[in-house]
C-alpha cells in the first residue's frame, strides 16, 4: 500500500505539471449530479455496486443522501449489493425494474450502460420509472477513446489483471462489457427511441490509466494535454449525459 501510495502521489505531481487540467472523471459526473439532487428527490442508482460515490468522497454523499427523500439502489451482483451502505438496497436487473412508474425524479447510472446487452430495453425500463421531465443521468467509457479501444481487445482475464494491478479492484469487481450506449450517436439515437431528450452530454478525459506506471502515465499526460482543445474532445476518455423524459 505504501508503494502505491508513493507512486501516486508522484504521478499527481506529473499531472498537475504535465496536464494541469485534468481531473479524475468522477469528480465531473459528481459535479453534475450535485446540480440534480435537489431536496426531495426521488433517486434511483442503478447498478449501484457498494456505494453511490467512491469511497473517498463520503463527505458530499452523506449531503446527497441528505437532501433526497428516498434514495434506492438496484444491482443485480448480489455481493456488491451486500456492501452497500448508501441507500435502499433491491437485488434486480436493470432491464426489468420492479418498481412502479414513474417512481423517481432522478435516475442515475454511474459506469454502468458500457455493460447493457439490450439497450433499447434498459433505457425503456428507466424511462418507464422516472416521472414526468425526470432526469436520466449517466456515466460510462467513450467507445471512441482509447482507453477503451484497448480494453475491447483484451480477453477477460487481462482485464481482470490490470483491474487489479492498476486500480486495486478485485477481479469480482470486473463485468463483461458490450459498448453498445458508448458513443454520442449511440445514445442520442437511444434518448430518441425511447422517449428522452438530451439535456447536456459532455466529453471528458480522466486521470492517466497507467498512473502507477511512470514511463507511460508521462506519455499518456503528454495525450490527455492534447485532448484539452476542443476540436479533440471526441477522443476523451468518458461521456456524461443527462437526459430528461419528455
Amino acid at each position: 500500500m505504501a508503494i502505491r501510495d508513493l507512486l501516486y502521489s508522484s504521478y499527481f505531481q506529473l499531472e498537475r505539471r504535465l496536464a494541469p487540467q485534468v481531473r479524475y472523471a468522477q469528480t465531473h459526473y459528481e459535479q453534475l449530479l450535485d446540480q440534480y439532487v435537489e431536496v426531495g428527490t426521488r433517486w434511483l442508482d442503478v447498478g449501484c455496486g457498494r456505494r453511490l460515490l467512491p469511497a473517498w468522497r463520503e463527505s458530499l454523499e452523506k449531503e446527497l443522501i441528505a437532501r433526497c427523500e428516498l434514495i434506492v439502489g438496484i444491482d443485480q451482483d448480489f455481493s456488491s449489493l451486500l456492501d452497500n451502505r448508501s441507500a435502499e438496497r433491491c437485488f434486480g436487473a436493470i432491464g426489468k425494474l420492479p418498481f412502479a412508474a414513474g417512481a423517481f425524479s432522478l435516475v442515475t447510472a454511474n459506469m454502468v450502460v458500457e455493460h447493457l446487452g439490450a439497450p433499447d430495453e434498459e433505457f425503456a425500463e428507466v424511462h418507464r420509472v422516472v416521472a414526468p421531465n425526470g432526469i436520466f443521468l449517466l456515466h460510462t467509457p467513450n467507445a471512441a477513446a482509447y482507453p477503451t479501444t484497448i480494453a475491447r481487445r483484451l480477453p477477460d482475464s487481462a482485464k481482470r489483471l490490470l483491474a487489479r494491478t492498476l486500480e486495486g479492484r478485485s477481479g469480482g469487481d470486473v463485468f463483461p462489457t458490450y459498448y453498445r450506449a458508448n458513443t454520442r450517436g449511440e445514445l442520442e439515437a437511444l434518448g430518441r427511441r425511447t422517449g428522452f431528450e438530451v439535456v447536456e452530454l459532455r466529453y471528458v478525459s480522466t486521470s492517466a490509466v497507467f498512473a502507477l506506471v511512470p514511463p507511460i502515465a508521462v506519455a499518456e499526460l503528454l495525450w490527455l494535454r492534447t485532448l484539452a482543445a476542443p476540436e479533440r474532445a471526441e477522443g476523451r476518455s468518458n461521456i456524461i449525459a443527462a437526459f430528461r423524459k419528455r
